[in-house]
């Protein structure tokens, strides 16, 4: 072996560290590489490329691995030989459980020795398991950059297409057997490298662990999720060197240097490998949150792998189901219970007159209690998902100063969603223009259309939105247009800051679909009773905005109103939209690992069923 530098990873003893960040593949370690201070490059060998930087003043070697746990295994031991004892794998993995969402952080406690190389190292009853203290500080890191993350087992393995055409494969039996007993056992994904790592580093004394980013998910396809494939891995990156800066300074006794805020932007990797001095520049010198206590963290639904901390959070109760599941009854209910304010999260009861339509809740219904965001914009007006985000935490925050608890309630889930977790939209400049030209498009060719042209540059977006939601559909051609960035790029930035609220959200569903759509059916007719159809009448003779327009209830009866069909043909075709609106609202919010579900043709006890859960998380 060269004396100068070490064989496989060209780089010599005296250009060690004590401290690793371990990407697989090298195109992302100048990205890495980006958020120490004077990053520079060391060496390039075959599948291993590494950097160097400071991080809390101490020097740290980032370097890839390539493919698979022996490449893995040999620059682990080559980094020990260097004087590396403290080290952090950054990799990409797929889901195995239908919880684990593409886009999620999940941190391995442990890994299933499924590949060769450890079993060079110890003997195949060793587990191989990563170093808690650094598990610990991920943990740490997690909680406070990120919305969704998991903690449990993985499985690494040596073969890609095993896992992905097991049956081209010989040993086919064999291979589906072992991945349903992995599923059946509760492992949360698959990756290639973990296991060797977490085994060599306990013959070697290594302080090990990994986070790992969810491209994707091959299970949640199967059972029919539309999940797309997401591919940023910066929300790892980010957990993985927040907790690398808490262990040195840790271990240092030291005043933390570095760290990251929600505020934080990434550096882009052209701007890495161009110019490392201006990297080093631009990174910004903030402060390392001090460890928390144990006793300040308050873990909701920890088994679907998402934390919310109770310090400084804000206590928030959501409510959320599809329609006529009986939402507003259960929330009013609530906040007589826990002397609450209702926030209206439905994206039509917003709008003045539109009260039979949209379902809002009559003064008897509201029982006393105070209802907001309902009744205030004119049809006519426009009123974005941005929109609602500003106005919701305003609103929370005013019931908060008041010393009483805030309750949202409502089935449109994109509100919803952005609220909870934080979701920042790109401010409201609208191209007048360009807008008038969509919307002209949208009315002549049709969603589809455009649909197929978001699909093209943002095809994320575009599976995610319904063909008949123009305003959806145009702002997001808009949003790329006007800013060259697309919406979904827009929301997966917004999501590295986590949210601000304690929350515990509550989902109203039904065991037997079929009582719903009865419900559903029922409410239609009393809306008849109501007045729908005089309501309809005036909506339509006089001006109506975007949003207003997508009201379910109005465009189903406007051809009974111009004389086309009959009144039973036009509510059949009510009713039957109405369902199809509800299923696509339990689609959307089963997405949400958060929400804790009560079967309501089930439960003999609604209420009490939601007073359990919002006590057992406070």
């Amino acid at each position: 072996m060269n004396e100068e530098k070490l064989f496989h990873i060209n780089i010599s003893r005296a250009q060690g560290a004590e401290y690793a960040l371990l990407p697989g593949d090298p195109g992302r370690v100048p990205l890495i590489a980006g958020f120490l201070e004077n990053s520079s490059p060391l060496a390039v060998n075959r599948e291993f490329t590494s950097y160097s930087g400071t991080l809390c003043g101490e020097r740290v070697i980032v370097m890839s691995t390539g493919i698979g746990g022996a490449s893995a295994a040999i620059a682990l031991e080559e980094l020990y030989m260097a004087g590396v004892r403290t080290v952090i794998r950054i990799g990409t993995c797929g889901g195995m459980q239908e919880k684990v969402i593409p886009g999620d952080v999940i941190i391995p406690t442990a890994a299933v020795r499924m590949e060769g190389t450890s079993k060079e190292y110890a003997p195949i009853e060793f587990p191989a398991s990563a170093s808690y203290k650094v598990v610990s500080a991920l943990v740490r890191a997690a909680e406070k950059l990120v919305n969704r993350y998991h903690t449990g087992v993985i499985q690494s393995k040596d073969s890609f297409y095993g896992q992905h055409s097991p049956a081209s494969m010989p040993t086919e039996r064999e291979l589906l057997y072992k991945w349903e007993s992995w599923k059946r056992l509760g492992v949360l994904a698959s990756e290639m490298e973990s296991a060797a790592l977490f085994t060599v580093a306990a013959v070697r004394g290594i302080r090990i662990g990994s986070v790992l980013h969810a491209l994707w998910n091959q299970e949640r396809k199967a059972l029919g999720h539309n999940d797309s494939d997401v591919t940023d891995v910066t929300a790892a990156v980010r957990v993985a060197v927040e907790a690398l800066g808490c262990l040195i300074a840790e271990d240092k006794n030291r005043q933390p240097v570095y760290g990251f805020t929600g505020n934080d932007v990434q550096k882009p990797v052209s701007d890495v490998q161009d110019n490392n001095a201006a990297v080093s520049a631009e990174v910004p010198e903030i402060t390392v949150s001090p460890e928390k206590n144990s006793a300040d963290i308050n873990i909701t639904n920890i088994t679907a792998g998402k934390s919310y901390s109770s310090a400084k959070k804000k206590r928030l109760i959501a409510v959320v189901g599809p329609t006529a599941s009986g939402k507003t009854a259960l929330a009013v209910s609530l906040a007589k219970k826990y002397n609450g304010e209702v926030i209206s999260a439905d994206s039509m009861q917003i709008y003045k007159g539109m009260d039979i339509v949209s379902a809002k809740p009559t003064e008897e219904e509201k029982q006393g209690v105070v209802h907001h965001l309902m009744g205030f914009l004119s049809p006519s007006d426009t009123f974005s998902v941005s929109d609602f985000v500003e106005l919701a935490g305003k609103t929370i925050d005013d019931i908060l100063s008041r010393g009483k608890l805030p309750i949202l309630c409502g089935g449109t889930g994109l509100y919803v969603r952005s609220l909870i977790e934080n979701i920042n939209f790109p401010p409201e400049e609208p191209d007048e223009g360009l807008r008038r030209e969509l919307n002209e498009r949208f009315e002549k060719e049709g969603g589809q259309v455009l649909l197929d042209e978001l699909a093209g540059f943002d095809p994320e977006a575009a599976e995610r939105i319904d063909p008949n939601n123009g305003k959806r559909i145009i702002r997001a051609i808009e949003i790329y247009r006007t800013t060259g960035i697309t919406m979904s790029e827009h929301i997966k930035n917004s999501k590295l800051e986590p949210s601000p609220y304690d929350l515990t959200a509550i989902g109203l569903t039904f065991a037997d679909r079929q009582n719903l759509y009865d419900r559903i059916n029922k409410r239609v007719d009393i809306m008849i009773q109501s007045g729908l159809l005089e309501e309809a009448k005036e909506f339509y003779s006089s001006e109506k905005g975007v949003t207003a327009s997508a009201a379910i209830g109005y465009k189903e009866l406007k051809p009974y109103l111009d004389g086309k069909v009959s009144l039973e043909v036009a509510l059949e075709k009510l009713k039957m939209e109405t369902r199809r609106f509800a299923k696509r609202q339990l689609t959307w919010f089963n997405r949400d690992e958060y929400i804790h579900w009560i079967e309501v043709d089930k439960c003999p006890d609604v209420l009490s069923a939601a007073e359990r859960l919002i006590e057992g998380n406070s």
